[in-house]
C-alpha cells in the first residue's frame, strides 16, 4: 500500500504526511516488484498517481490498483476524471475509497452503505466499467463495517491489516510503505516468512477487531 510520491504538497492533511514517500523509496518498491510477486495498491487519489506512478509502472511493466475517494476528484492535488480514465485505459484497477475519506467505524450502517454505493456508482460511470473492489479509509474497520461491505456485494476489500494473503481472500491484508523506510525495511516486509505461531497471533489480532469476518482474510 502506497499513497503520494515525492515532496508533500501544502494541502496534505497532517495525518497523511507520513504516508508520502520519496521518489527513491518508490523506485526501491518497483525494483523489488521485478523479482517478487507484489500487488501494488495506491490510496487517496493523489495527482502523483498519474504524473509519477503511471509512467513508472508502465516503464517497469507493472500493474497496480488505485483506490479513489470520489469527493476529491478534480480538487487541487488530486486526480480528475480524465486521469482516472487514463489509469483504467492503461489496464490499472480502479477501486473505491469511499466518498469523503472518513472513518467508517464512526458512521452508521446506512451511512457506510451510502458512502460506498455512491462512490462505486460514480467511478463506474467514469470508466464505463464495473468497480468491484474497495479499500477502507484509514483501515478503520470492525466486524460491523465488514458486514455492511459484504452485504453490499463488494468483490474484494483491501484493509490495513498486515500479513500475507491467500489468493482467494475477500479481505486483503496490506503492508503499508511509509516515509523514512529504508530499502532493507521494505525488503524485510516483502520477503519475511512468519512462523506458524506468528501467523496465528496475527490472525487473532484481526479476529479481535473483525470477529467472524476475519475468516474472510484466511
Amino acid at each position: 500500500m502506497l499513497h503520494g510520491i515525492g515532496p508533500t504538497p501544502k494541502h496534505t492533511e497532517e495525518a497523511e504526511k507520513p504516508y508520502w514517500v520519496s521518489h527513491e523509496t518508490f523506485a526501491d518498491v518497483l525494483n523489488l516488484a521485478r523479482s517478487h510477486p507484489l500487488q501494488l495498491t495506491f490510496d487517496d487519489a493523489n495527482s502523483t498517481d498519474v504524473s509519477v506512478v503511471l509512467p513508472a509502472l508502465q516503464a517497469a511493466g507493472q500493474m497496480a490498483s488505485f483506490f479513489i475517494p470520489t469527493d476529491r476528484i478534480g480538487e487541487t492535488g488530486y486526480v480528475d476524471e480524465k486521469d482516472i480514465q487514463a489509469l483504467h485505459a492503461a489496464g490499472m484497477e480502479i477501486g473505491s475509497h469511499g466518498c469523503a475519506h472518513v472513518r467508517w467505524t464512526e458512521l452508521n450502517d446506512a451511512e457506510i452503505a451510502y458512502e460506498v454505493a455512491r462512490s462505486i456508482e460514480r467511478l463506474s460511470a467514469i470508466i464505463n466499467a464495473p468497480v468491484r473492489s474497495v479499500a477502507i479509509p484509514f483501515g478503520s474497520c470492525d466486524r460491523r463495517v465488514l458486514s455492511v461491505l459484504r452485504a453490499l456485494g463488494v468483490g474484494k476489500v483491501y484493509s490495513s491489516f498486515r500479513g500475507q494473503n491467500d489468493d482467494e481472500a475477500w479481505l486483503v491484508r496490506r503492508e503499508c510503505i511509509m516515509a523514512g523506510m529504508s530499502y532493507e525495511d521494505i525488503y524485510s516486509r516483502i520477503t519475511y516468512s512468519p512462523t506458524f505461531a506468528e501467523t496465528a497471533l496475527n490472525f487473532l489480532k484481526i479476529w479481535r477487531r473483525a470477529g467472524n469476518a476475519a475468516l474472510w482474510a484466511a
